[in-house]
């Protein structure tokens, strides 16, 4: 098990176990209506944003989304101290009651890539974050809930320096007009993203974001109307616990538009990879056999010209055009290699690699003991990057030797190729392993090179073995 995955396992246990005392802080509060409704919603939405988040973690590791959802719903679990009866812990629940849908708006801007992608949206989530963290905790110490007339049954608020309801109220208003521009904010930039996106694959691709944002929205007003206690026999009771309902579904909303947009993108990388493939072998083909072929043909013009006014010179040219003809198969040959390695398809992956190591020109030692199989797609593209790395190897490292190793590691196909030659390289310059980066990646795995000046060159790709 990969440390990443124990992490994961362990922050379950830990949501799990955290979610048992606010269940039953919930359900034996004395300032909450509906109490067991309340606390069975309450877990409901903190573990399906828990289990969601988690495995989205798992699988996307370079994306913000899973650990945003799992900091939602850890935030979510201690929004529910805001029902204790001890006014420590109520005051802290009370504190980070909104901050829940602070990361919520974080989540809707950075969906599907998990990153913000410009200063503007930057900005406006960090407004998010000041909006439900800091304006509340400004605001708790002019208002004392035990003498309120909304919550006259709530623990008093030990953070309290003065009772002050117009000062409360005024400090809730700009938090409403800050809030406010953000909802804008986040409006704006959902349907900025329906306009941009032309193409109807996106939009199929984003459709769980259009609903997420208009979810979120529509538990914003929830929340104002209900203003988060609402009164005892009263519809919104019910209106709220509908909203909770709604905020349950969000979290397969956003694994389900973060599960299209990696289908889109890996078929993206695999026709871009397609193109990249196609290109490389008209290359190879346009500068190798087909130049061969090309001067053979005119060698074999002037051997018909030369066939009765110099025998002798005609020999020599068809010898020569021979050699062209080899020459010209031999490439052939290679490239058919490149394309469809048949010890590959026969025999696997590790007799594979040592074919490759014979045929170097530098010396190239195979380190594979634990390898194991992997899919055929997997162990082509490890093929083709250990190929790759080869050539570059003998074409610009001026390298005396070089190591292939390969192992398993949980689930996954781990790759590296070391040389000892000069160092410097440049993925971006046309290595090469550029297009291959994109095979690697469209089969969920990764691809990076370490290349020092003077120090050698190191390629490895994590592939996991099942795809």
């Amino acid at each position: 098990m990969t440390p990443l995955r124990r992490a994961l396992f362990g922050l379950g246990a830990v949501g799990i176990a955290l979610a048992i005392p606010v269940t039953a802080i919930i359900a034996t509060s004395d300032h909450t209506n509906l109490k067991g409704l309340f606390a069975a919603l309450s877990v409901l939405v903190a573990w399906s944003f828990l289990g969601t988040g988690l495995y989205l973690w798992d699988r996307t590791p370079d994306n913000l989304t899973g650990p945003l959802m799992v900091a939602l719903a850890f935030s979510w679990l201690v929004t529910g101290l805001s029902a204790s009866n001890v006014a420590g812990l109520y005051i802290t629940g009370t504190l980070l009651n909104a901050l829940p849908f602070g990361i919520l708006t974080h989540l809707l801007f950075a969906f599907p890539s998990g990153r913000l992608e410009s200063r503007w949206d930057r900005r406006f989530v960090g407004l998010g974050y000041l909006v439900t963290t800091v304006a509340p905790a400004i605001g708790v110490v002019f208002f004392d809930p035990a003498v309120a007339d909304d919550c006259p049954d709530c623990p008093a608020n030990p953070l309290l320096i003065w009772d002050n309801p117009d000062a409360y109220d005024a400090g809730s208003a700009i938090t409403s007009a800050l809030a406010a521009v953000v909802l804008g904010a986040l409006i704006w930039h959902l349907v900025r993203r329906w306009r941009e996106s032309e193409d109807p694959a996106e939009r199929v691709r984003d459709a769980p974001v259009w609903w997420a944002g208009g979810a979120v929205l529509l538990l914003v007003l929830v929340v104002v109307a209900t203003n988060v206690a609402p009164e005892e026999g009263n519809f919104d009771d019910y209106l709220f616990a509908a909203a909770l309902v709604l905020l349950a579904a969000l979290p397969y909303a956003f694994w389900l538009g973060l599960l299209r947009w990696r289908l889109w993108e890996a078929d993206v990388r695999v026709v871009e990879a397609g193109y990249a493939e196609r290109r490389r072998v008209e290359r190879d083909l346009h500068d190798g056999a087909q130049q061969r072929l090309v001067a053979l043909a005119l060698e074999l013009q002037v051997v018909r010209s030369k066939l009765d006014t110099d025998p002798g010179a005609a020999a020599e040219l068809l010898e020569s055009a021979a050699n062209e003809l080899t020459g010209a198969t031999q490439e052939l040959r290679e490239l058919a290699r490149g394309l469809v390695p048949p010890v590959l398809a026969d025999r696997g992956l590790v007799p594979a690699l040592e074919a490759l190591a014979n045929r170097s020109p530098v010396p190239v030692d195979v380190e594979a003991a634990d390898a194991g199989r992997a899919s055929e797609a997997v162990e082509a593209a490890a093929y083709f990057v250990v190929s790759e790395a080869l050539t570059n190897v003998a074409r610009h490292a001026a390298a005396k030797r070089a190591v292939v190793r390969v192992a398993r590691r949980d689930d996954r196909l781990c790759l590296e190729v070391e040389d000892d030659g000069t160092g410097g390289a440049d993925v971006a310059a046309g290595s090469g392993l550029s297009g291959l980066a994109e095979r690697v990646g469209a089969l969920g795995g990764s691809l990076e090179v370490d290349s020092p000046a003077g120090t050698g060159t190191t390629v490895r790709a994590s592939l996991p073995a099942s795809r």
